[in-house]
């Protein structure tokens, strides 16, 4: 229909191509750029009155006439309804993390009918989309390597986690009876200051076994099993060339493009489920004015910046009787962990061989060093967090243990640092079905990002069923001021927050040196715009030094000596 009537009853068009997957219905055929109705009341024996309004791509489900894609937005702004159940809403998921993860599960359990609430969106088909993620764990010097069963590896992104939510507890009791994950030992992390370790007892502490990335890998794999028929997962590693990299929103719903350029779509809905600038960016601007607003609310996250160092020692074992801490009252130092004593792949802890640690800087420590010494910040940060290391430790000289480093790196997106203002858990744009999970809208870390998936689901199902009635407030901040994270029931330190401990206290050192990216994301830098002012700053300081020397040349930073290291990575 290119043109249809003025007071029309109701112009539809059968058009079974557009129902390739699985909806036996009737589409309300509207094309952009010409009138399009505003929607009053239900659709058939209703007069319609055509306007000027915004909507593309209504589609109509025929067994009971609601909306389920949608892309529309009446001059009022009202919300379009859509299908509270019947057959197959696609829902499209993008993300790695645990906010991804739990997002999926939710919303498989609501479309099985497994739980009370979520009839809206039962028999819905959720395609989970991922790629590499924060939960990182590597062997060797490349970051690509997929850990093997049985050999040393590195935990270099999340430490530890703990499931204090009862919806994630007993998703982790689960995990663990898979044997995807342990619980550390009582009494094996606490917090180690000038006066010693001291270990933090109750919530339990859980790692991977064989890993962080082992373990979310597993995860996945369950899930897509446990919920044959209702979840597809398309995985972007270690096959690059599938991960998703684009987005668009078309007449017929929302479709996204892979690096290797396959187009995957239609969707109803898009869940993203990663904060990182240097992703969410490129991705949301691909999608243009739909994406808008979302674009603008996930440069409003701000993250802290940490320096990890993956060393083995090859000389000895380091003498210390715990598997991880909190470091408190140095500069440089907020965490280490030996590695060597984790779970591996079967759940037995420990493995064989020499002992391998991750040392992960304070937040302030790694601001400042990336973000004014972003040549020489490895060199720094080896020779600052190596002597910490051992004088926590009580070591004479640390060569003697000869350490052996396999990579030193900077996470530019560590943890958030700020959340929405009211949150609610999760962003939602009503207007053209696109959502958005993670930790930053509840707490850093990865409890955190689970509630959020959680909440992602719930509002999801909630807009399916209330339509027009569903409170759009709080949901999509992306003209506000965004509130740092306060201290609470949760302790905040530079790797995440954790249930309060009389033994724990605040250890959150994050600055104001971190570039913001409210501006745009400058992919080439690797910063925000303001981070090109910063970048400024350092270029006249340092000509203000030439102007000082003879020979108009700058000294070359001294590599550190007296660590006894061997630089095997240090990319």
């Amino acid at each position: 229909v290119s043109r249809p009537p003025l007071n029309a009853k109701f112009v539809i068009m059968p058009d079974w191509g557009m129902c390739a997957w699985g909806i036996a219905g009737i589409n309300v055929a509207l094309h952009a750029g010409t009138p399009h109705p505003a929607i009053h009341g239900p659709l058939l024996g209703c007069q319609r009155n055509w306007d000027g309004a915004a909507c593309e791509g209504r589609r109509w489900h025929a067994k009971n006439v609601r909306m389920v894609a949608m892309y529309a937005v009446s001059p009022a702004g009202e919300v379009p309804q859509v299908s509270s159940g019947g057959d197959a809403l696609r829902i499209a998921i993008v993300g790695t993390g645990m906010a991804a993860v739990m997002c999926t599960r939710s919303l498989a359990r609501m479309a099985r009918g497994e739980v009370k609430h979520g009839s809206a969106v039962r028999n819905a088909r959720i395609t989970l989309f991922t790629s590499r993620g924060k939960l990182a764990t590597q062997m060797g010097p490349r970051n690509q390597t997929v850990p093997k069963p049985g050999k040393q590896f590195f935990d270099y992104g999340c430490q530890y986690f703990t499931a204090t939510d009862a919806v994630f507890r007993q998703e982790v009791t689960r995990w663990q009876e898979l044997g995807f994950l342990s619980a550390l030992p009582d009494g094996e992390v606490g917090v180690i200051s000038p006066d010693g370790f001291v270990a933090t007892t109750g919530e339990k502490c859980w790692v991977g076994n064989g890993g962080m990335g082992p373990m979310l890998t597993r995860i996945i794999e369950d899930t897509t099993n446990e919920f044959e028929g209702t979840v597809d997962h398309i995985s972007g590693f270690p096959n690059s060339g599938m991960a998703v990299k684009q987005i668009a929103k078309e007449i017929d719903g929302w479709h996204l493009t892979t690096k290797g350029g396959s187009r995957l779509g239609p969707f109803d809905f898009v869940i993203g489920g990663f904060a990182q600038h240097v992703l969410t960016d490129p991705f949301l601007l691909s999608g243009g004015e739909a994406c808008e607003k979302m674009l603008q609310c996930l440069r409003r996250v701000e993250h802290n910046q940490l320096i990890p160092i993956q060393v083995s020692f090859e000389g000895g074992p380091i003498p210390a009787n715990f598997t991880a801490a909190h470091v408190y009252g140095e500069d440089c130092l907020s965490f280490i962990s030996n590695n060597s004593k984790r779970p591996q792949h079967s759940g037995k802890l420990g493995t064989p061989g020499p002992e391998h640690w991750t040392l992960i800087s304070t937040a302030a420590f790694a601001e400042r060093e990336f973000n004014t010494n972003p040549k020489g910040y490895r060199a720094s940060a080896q020779r600052q967090m190596f002597d910490t290391f051992a004088r926590i430790l009580g070591l004479a000289s640390l060569s003697e243990h000869r350490p052996v480093i396999n990579r030193i790196n900077h996470w530019e997106d560590g943890l958030p640092t700020n959340t929405p203002p009211d949150s609610q858990g999760c962003l939602f744009d009503a207007r053209v079905g696109l959502g958005w999970c993670g930790d930053f809208c509840v707490a850093p870390g990865i409890e955190g990002a689970a509630i959020s998936g959680q909440a992602m689901a719930t509002t999801l199902s909630n807009f399916c069923e209330h339509g027009r009635e569903f409170d759009q407030r709080g949901f999509l901040p992306w003209d506000e001021a965004w509130a740092p994270f306060q201290p609470g029931s949760r302790v905040l330190v530079d790797i995440g927050s954790f249930p309060a401990h009389p033994r724990m206290r605040e250890n959150w050192t994050h600055t104001q040196l971190v570039p913001s990216a409210i501006g745009g994301y400058n992919l080439k830098a690797h910063v925000g715009a303001a981070g090109q002012k910063i970048a400024h700053r350092v270029k006249r300081s340092k000509e203000g030094v030439r102007g000082g020397n003879k020979k108009g040349k700058l000294k070359r930073r001294q590599t550190p000596q007296g660590t006894g290291s061997t630089p095997r990575n240090a990319k």
